[in-house]
């Protein structure tokens, strides 16, 4: 028996727990008050709500041999980073018990209605960016990028970066996160919940556009198009008078107009080559390690000298200079070719399940995109959406009718 929240039970709870999952996902708080430690006060949290009703608890056999495999596995190759191992093993463990806390269905709506209150929060950034507006908070500052520290502006619901946005007067929201890249992670998430969900409505999507679009983040625009596509379809089908599908129709287009040349333009950028290393590092190093990878959470000591062998110390380390941001590919370069069977529960997710299969594999694609270009896969967000992707989730009908979780776009 599992110990998941009845019906209008532990509202409360189960909102600070996927809070917590947030902002444990590499988010500024998560950077600057304390990085992995922080997963060791979730994890006595949660053992705090687990335990008064231990003896309902009875975890998922599937959760445990993907998680002893996965272990076991690292474990083979002596060229492991034991200390990313164990960050490793605290995910797992905090990923087990949350996941028979919270049902997917009840997961996913309170993480939606978090990210789009931080999507309308989100675009204030643009006015501090723009008049440089000053916070009386303490900044945010343990955010790394090599050798240098970034300090970022603390606004509670978002932070703004001085070293970069503020200096150049760039115009990019990065909401709790320190750059857009890994905002619109989140957004696009977000609304992968809501199409799975069955509720995105013409509000939530609007809202989650406008999010984008601030973040002015390449992979973003692409996923939220992919996504779109699927938004459309459905709303088609679903709205007799075609004009209602016309109008969203209609600003998607508008918007491409003037977001397209600026996609052109990131494309020929160095942060799009950057990108781009990542993967062919990641795929000659996967080949010369092809069955064991060359040693899991080791990407400082072997990819950056195997990526200055191969593309040329001048280049490598360049304006263009590799950034390991390639969490699919890197990850399996890192434990070889069964990698691939452990990537294929998050990629290929049951919660996808109710959905159409054009739908699923277009979700599946927009996934890999979203967690390829930003090195998500070593991070809270991504262990939780495994497990869930891992197992049977309840009827999405009948939880809807059931949990009803507080929705800010109503």
């Amino acid at each position: 028996m599992k110990i998941k929240s009845k019906p209008g039970q532990n509202a409360l709870r189960d909102f600070f727990l996927v809070l917590g999952v947030i902002l444990l996902s590499k988010s500024l708080y998560y950077e600057t008050y304390g990085g992995n430690l922080l997963l060791i006060g979730f994890f006595f949290i949660l053992a705090l709500v687990i335990i008064p009703n231990i003896k309902k608890l009875k975890v998922e056999k599937i959760i445990l041999l993907y998680s002893f495999g996965l272990i076991a596995l690292i474990l083979i190759n002596l060229e492991t980073n034991y200390r990313s191992l164990f960050v490793l093993i605290s995910r797992l463990t905090i990923a087990i018990m949350l996941i028979h806390l919270i049902s997917f269905e009840r997961f996913s709506k309170i993480f939606t209605n978090i990210i789009l209150v931080l999507s309308v929060i989100s675009p204030l950034a643009l006015f501090v960016i723009h008049f440089d507006l000053p916070s009386p908070l303490p900044a945010f500052n343990t955010v790394h990028e090599g050798s240098q520290e970034r300090t970022l502006r603390n606004f509670i619901l978002f932070g703004v970066d001085e070293l970069v946005l503020i200096k150049y007067t760039i115009l990019r929201a990065t909401s709790i996160w320190w750059e857009p890249g890994a905002f619109q992670l989140f957004v696009n998430l977000a609304v992968i919940f809501s199409l799975i969900n069955n509720n995105l409505s013409f509000r939530r999507y609007v809202i989650f556009a406008i999010a984008i679009v601030s973040s002015v983040s390449t992979t973003g625009f692409i996923a939220f198009s992919i996504l779109s596509l699927i938004h459309f379809k459905n709303y088609t089908i679903t709205k007799k008078n075609s004009v209602f599908y016309l109008i969203p129709l209609f600003i998607l287009i508008l918007g491409f107009i003037f977001i397209v040349p600026s996609v052109y333009d990131k494309l020929n950028s160095d942060s799009f080559l950057s990108r781009y290393y990542d993967v062919v590092i990641s795929i000659h190093m996967f080949s010369d390690n092809f069955f064991l990878g060359y040693g899991y959470g080791t990407t400082v000591e072997k990819a950056i000298p195997y990526g200055e062998k191969l593309l040329g110390y001048n280049n490598y380390h360049g304006q263009t200079r590799p950034s390991a941001s390639d969490g699919i590919t890197g990850f399996i370069a890192q434990v070889g070719i069964l990698g691939f069977i452990f990537m294929y529960p998050f990629l290929f997710p049951k919660y996808c399940n109710n959905l159409k299969s054009i739908d699923s594999l277009l979700i599946s694609l927009t996934l890999f995109l979203l967690f390829n270009t930003q090195n998500f896969t070593n991070i809270l967000i991504f262990t939780v959406l495994t497990f869930y992707a891992l197992i049977k989730n309840e009827n999405s009908k009948l939880i809807e009718s059931q949990n009803k979780v507080p929705n800010v776009s109503s």
